[in-house]
């Protein structure tokens, strides 16, 4: 229940953010992929909880899906790796959006 109080606080931060400038929706996607860095879980399920939450909020099936794998791949990194990936992460996003 924890983790779904958190994918909600970050939706709402996420949703917001897109109508601002294209680093504050980068840093609130980063955000929520933060809550996808755990240990000892099962990864599968915490992806497709995060879709089934974004899905529930009218959020673009396609987009849902890519949270979803995206949440999966960073589950699954080894313990620490994910802090050192982040920030470039982010700077992908800027970039992608900025095109």
């Amino acid at each position: 229940m924890k983790k779904f109080l958190i994918f909600s606080i970050f939706l709402f931060i996420f949703g917001s953010s897109f109508s601002g400038e294209v680093e504050e929706a980068c840093k609130a996607y980063v955000s929520i992929l933060d809550t996808c860095d755990v240990e000892n879980y099962d990864c599968e399920a915490l992806g497709q909880a995060l879709e089934n939450s974004l899905l529930k909020r009218d959020v673009d099936p396609k987009t849902a899906k890519h949270f979803h794998q995206q949440c999966v791949k960073i589950c699954n990194l080894p313990a620490g790796k994910y802090p050192n990936i982040r920030d470039g992460i982010q700077k992908a996003c800027i970039d992608s959006l900025k095109e």
